[in-house]
């Protein structure tokens, strides 16, 4: 995503790429030169920090590991500088709080990449939902299937770190733990391992989850879930990946009940529908993914039958947002607060399921009602390390 972002800022006038940073030497080259290929000519940066000192950059784009964000994103506005970050937002709800409250502190815009909400259709689709159209809306099904290899990404052992990565400044506030190709994950080919593994990430659920989960309280006026249940685990994959390969969470909304569900051996024969939302109203079903909308009535129904196709990528309309409420001081479609709120929805999943209990959220106090729970919140920085607004 970082390589992806970089391309997408680029194409967005006015933006000069000042710095590019990795703590991996083969992937800080890489960086520059597709900067370079784009006419710009950073200075290639090993440690982020260096970049925060930098007064002459304006804002920042944090598309490291899900574990980096909080602490980068808060010193960045700490700063003064306004940022990028990529979803989830946080690996814990109280990282997410502080986050806000550095935004709001410091006024800086703060941009997540939970970018669908810069998407027509996408926003089209929430139209629909809130304006009554499908009736009484009693359940929400989100989703996305794979069907990988059981070999997953294999059972490599310990090892000594590769040539050009710091090992220890990109663990940062994790826990230490020895180099295994799988923990790092980051390579040209791979789809960055670190997401599977829970000093880092939350798999699945706050990868993709987070996305449709983004969508349906996009839809609903960023309503947040009073309560979950989750049941999942590892039932396929042969790997040392920790987090599971098939889930199931339930969300109790105000109204209705959500669910998120994912899979990693089966596709129904390569169905379109691998990723995506269905809401299920009593005068029909709307289905968005990120190509299509569209409504099914119900059979009496006088809904009459809906399709919209994406038009342009919403990706980069959503830098060029970013960009222009940087400009103009506007919140921005994914505001932190909305990306905080979605990423915690996504990580009461993964807690539900990790804990075995149904978590009931307590919106006003940023906790469950469940006591013995609540030191699941938290998550403890290695030192030197330490997250405050």
């Amino acid at each position: 995503m970082g390589s992806e972002n970089l391309g997408a800022a680029m194409k967005q006038p006015g933006v000069v790429v000042s710095a590019v940073c990795d703590v991996f030497q083969p992937n800080l080259e890489r960086a520059a030169a597709l900067a370079r290929r784009g006419g710009h000519q950073p200075k290639e940066i090993r440690d982020f920090r260096q970049i925060l000192a930098d007064p002459s950059i304006d804002a920042v784009c944090v598309s490291t590991p899900d574990h980096w964000h909080p602490y980068i994103t808060v010193e960045a506005c700490k700063a003064g500088k306004d940022v990028y970050v990529e979803k989830p937002a946080c690996v814990a709800i109280s990282e997410g709080t502080v986050m806000v409250e550095a935004a709001r502190k410091y006024n800086r815009v703060v941009q997540a990449g939970t970018w669908q909400r810069s998407g027509a259709h996408f926003q089209k689709a929430c139209e629909i939902v809130r304006g009554g159209e499908l009736g009484k809306i009693a359940f929400v099904r989100s989703w996305i299937y794979s069907n990988q290899n059981p070999k997953g990404i294999g059972n490599p052992p310990e090892q000594a770190a590769p040539a050009g990565l710091d090992w220890d400044l990109w663990q940062g506030p994790a826990q230490a733990r020895p180099f295994n190709p799988n923990r790092f994950g980051v390579y040209p080919d791979a789809y960055s391992y670190f997401r599977f593994f829970w000093d880092y990430a939350g798999g699945q659920l706050t990868d993709s989850g987070i996305h449709m989960l983004d969508i349906v309280q996009m839809a609903f006026g960023d309503v947040m879930p009073h309560g979950v249940v989750a049941i999942g685990g590892k039932y396929w994959l042969q790997d040392n990946s920790e987090t599971p390969d098939t889930m199931l969470a339930t969300y109790e909304y105000p109204g209705f009940v959500g669910s998120w569900e994912h899979r990693s051996n089966n596709t129904e024969l390569g169905s379109n529908r691998l990723m995506g939302i269905t809401f299920h109203g009593s005068r029909g079903t709307l289905y968005v993914d990120r190509a299509v909308i569209r409504i099914t009535p119900e059979k009496g129904s006088d809904l009459q039958p809906f399709e919209m196709k994406r038009v342009s990528d919403p990706h980069p309309l959503h830098w060029a947002n970013f960009l222009d409420c940087v400009r103009t001081r506007k919140r921005p479609n994914s505001d932190i607060e909305t990306c905080v709120r979605s990423s915690v929805t996504s990580i009461l999943g993964n807690l539900a399921m990790r804990s075995r209990m149904r978590l009931d959220w307590d919106e006003k106090r940023q906790t469950v009602e469940q006591e013995g729970a609540r030191p699941l919140l938290q998550r403890e920085y290695r030192s030197p390390w330490k997250l405050q607004a």
